[in-house]
């Protein structure tokens, strides 16, 4: 008996859960299985401890492990915390009944050891990018951070807030409680500085005011909202759509939700905004309710925090992704980077990063870009999300940031310099085209118009692969309706087909019946004469009878 099983693995992985054990029990009775996932590591050692046992139990027999080991090999493979706290007790009889004494807590960590792989997985796993599967990749444009200057109100507004919270932190007795909200607030803050909360500590007499929060006017238009419009403008000159993604959703705190302003401010340049919440649309439907907005609705920009979209879904219909705010979970940044750049889609993706210049921001951005380069240095050919989950990066953000914050909030200088001359041309070209007022060219006028009026998807994959004949057709004056002049282009249905309304087929014959009328028109040794001329020895012709009685080749 032959099993072939395509499955994500993530919900497979658990000691005890019915999912599981299913998979072990179909493992133990099948000759064969192949178990294909995107994310095989979620941070852990343990993360595929009981797939190990159900996949490959021999493996784990020949090692020594029995079934119930699994705190072991989080040792041998993982991290593991130990915190012991010890009770200030003098008295002989500090320990009676169980009082005093010490006493110790164990907390797994993210982290791998890169031996697990050449243990476990060289041998029984293969590793498949997206490119050795994918005939005809899109071009992915990573562009380097947009750091932006802060006005001078926002600086001082943020200035005033972090001395406030080292004041407290230096001062207070529990103040180093306070690195973990100082960077947080210091993150988001200077996003939101109209209706941010206050921040406050719990104490023995309840909750206690540390910062009350400065409100900007909320007529303004800060540094970095200027920014994120401009750089909507240019896509949407591009005829290109957008997701943006933010942290702050005021799942918590609603004070924090930055959406509804993001939304007024891009809507105030004239985009389609829509918003996808975890209340929007259930969990696998939010794919196909982001198409519709797109492509049916035609709007131009989704926000939505990365943690909604990060694994499972296909953002095709967005190739453009914005990072307006970080997760602090760089496995959650990097899942969801790649959520348009899949199989199936056609137009080329570009990222964008932004973030505030002398502020935790640019420090987190750096760390990041300083984490990704060095996962490729390291790793070439695996992935970065699962050498992020290897090297324990996933969550693991904050804990680096509040570490440079204690080491005296030194930015990574170089880091973000560095990826910036690494970048290509083509981003370096993007990033120095955004804000610029210019006209669309014939290219971006054809993806666009093909987008809003072809409404078959396979008729508009097929006319949007094969733009570039097809815009050298219409450059050359030789589709009839379609015509370019003084940079624009126009289309006129009733001078190409006679009448407006046609079906999206007739539409796609007529854009590429010039490429097929003007290859049987040429002679045929004429047409295959380049290819002749470089590789006389590949060619073999020969003549045959064909269907329509003209001399056909074969290309060996």
């Amino acid at each position: 008996m032959e099993i072939i099983s395509k499955s994500y693995l993530l919900p497979l992985k658990g000691g005890n859960t019915a999912q599981g054990n299913s998979l072990g029990s179909l493992a133990s009775v099948s000759k064969k299985i192949i178990a294909g996932t995107g994310t095989l590591f979620g941070g852990k050692a343990e993360d595929i401890y009981y797939l190990l046992w159900r996949l490959f139990p021999k493996s784990m027999v020949d090692s020594g492990y029995q079934y119930s080991e699994v705190r072991r090999f989080n040792e041998e493979y993982g991290n593991i915390e130990k915190t012991t706290y010890e009770r200030e007790e003098t008295s002989e009889n500090s320990n009676t009944n169980s009082r005093g004494g010490n006493k110790t807590s164990e907390k797994v960590l993210p982290g791998i050891s890169s031996f697990i792989y050449g243990r476990y997985m060289v041998s029984n796993v293969v590793n498949v990018k997206l490119l050795d599967v994918w005939p005809d990749p899109v071009d992915l444009i990573d562009t380097p951070t947009i750091f932006v200057d802060m006005d001078e109100e926002l600086s001082d507004s943020y200035q005033e807030m972090v001395r406030t919270f080292e004041h407290n932190i230096h001062t207070l007795e529990d103040g180093h409680k306070l690195y973990l909200p100082m960077t947080d607030y210091g993150i988001a803050y200077p996003d939101n500085p109209f209706t941010f909360p206050d921040a406050t500590m719990k104490g023995e007499d309840g909750r206690t005011l540390i910062w009350r929060a400065k409100h900007l006017d909320p007529s303004r238009l800060l540094p970095k909202e200027k920014k994120l419009q401009e750089i909507i403008e240019s896509e949407m000159a591009e005829g290109r759509k957008s997701i943006v993604y933010v942290r702050d959703t005021g799942s918590s705190r609603p004070g924090r939700d930055l959406r509804p302003r993001l939304q007024k401010i891009l809507e105030s340049v004239g985009a389609k905004v829509c918003i996808l919440d975890t209340g929007t649309t259930s969990t696998d439907s939010r794919s196909e309710w982001l198409k519709k907005k797109i492509d049916k609705e035609d709007y131009d920009v989704c926000i939505v925090s990365q943690e909604l979209v990060k694994v499972g879904l296909d953002l095709l219909c967005t190739p453009t992704l914005i990072y307006y705010q970080f997760s602090w979970s760089l496995f959650t940044i990097n899942q969801s980077s790649r959520r348009s750049f899949r199989i199936g889609q056609t137009e080329e993706c570009r990222l964008f990063y932004l973030a505030y210049q002398d502020t935790f921001q640019e420090t987190m951005a750096t760390l990041i870009a300083m984490k990704n380069r060095a996962t490729a240095a390291i790793n070439g050919e695996l992935s970065s999300d699962g050498l992020s989950a290897m090297l324990g990066d996933d969550g693991d953000l904050q804990s680096l940031l509040i570490e440079s914050v204690k080491k005296g909030n030194k930015v990574l200088k170089g880091s973000a310099e560095e990826w910036v001359h690494q970048t290509s041309d083509k981003a370096r070209q993007i990033l120095a085209n955004i804000g610029k007022k210019r006209v669309p060219s014939l290219s971006e006028q054809y993806i666009s118009w093909t987008r809003q009026n072809i409404k078959t998807e396979a008729t508009k994959n097929v006319m949007l692969r094969k733009k570039n004949q097809i815009i050298k057709s219409i450059e050359r004056g030789q589709i009839q309706g379609f015509t370019y002049v003084d940079g624009v282009l126009s289309v006129d249905f009733i001078e190409a087909f006679g009448f407006e309304h046609i079906p999206d087929g007739e539409i796609l014959s007529h854009l590429v019946s010039v490429e097929l009328k003007r290859a049987q028109s040429i002679n045929p040794t004429e047409y295959f004469a380049p290819i002749i001329e470089v590789k006389k020895t590949s060619i073999k012709q020969k003549k045959r009878a064909s269907a329509d009685g003209q001399l056909a080749f074969e290309l060996f």
